[in-house]
């Protein structure tokens, strides 16, 4: 009988999972959230068929853990992922308080844990990535911001 507390055990079901969403033509992305033990969400990429970019396997087992449990703090659970999260994903595990993080296949460009650098303007993205956009922030040092009518 397999040893359900063992990170080789739950990032197995995550591979699984991977591979699902692999059929379905998404990322071969999986991801679950383990408290005690217990799963208790478990998700694959699902950016296409949802249509949306923020579809990624780790969004969406947080989410639903988060409805498990019924409140926020997942600080005592461990979330299991094919992959790194990346950037979007790490703010959303922090912002959880997912007390530990356990990932196979390392993501340079953009991990959460391994990429540094400021993403929106960065070169060292994807190849298949479009160009950085210009970027400003509003007002800047040299410029005032806008008065309302009627101020001085």
């Amino acid at each position: 009988m397999p040893d359900l507390s063992t990170d080789a055990f739950f990032l197995a079901q995550c591979q699984q999972l991977g591979a699902q969403a692999a059929e379905q033509g998404e990322s071969p992305v999986g991801a679950m959230v383990v408290r005690a033990g217990r799963v208790l969400a478990a998700a694959t990429e699902a950016t296409q068929s949802m249509h949306t970019i923020t579809a990624h396997a780790e969004l969406l087992a947080l989410q639903a853990a988060r409805e498990v449990l019924g409140h926020p703090n997942l600080s005592d659970c461990t979330l299991y992922s094919t992959h790194e999260p990346c950037v979007m994903c790490a703010y959303a595990i922090r912002y959880h308080g997912i007390g530990r993080v356990v990932y196979e296949q390392g993501s340079p460009y953009l991990g959460g844990a391994s990429a540094s650098g400021p993403i929106l303007t960065t070169t060292q993205v994807p190849p298949h990535w479009a160009p950085p956009p210009t970027v400003k922030q509003w007002p800047s040092a040299d410029e005032a911001a806008p008065t309302s009518a009627g101020q001085a």
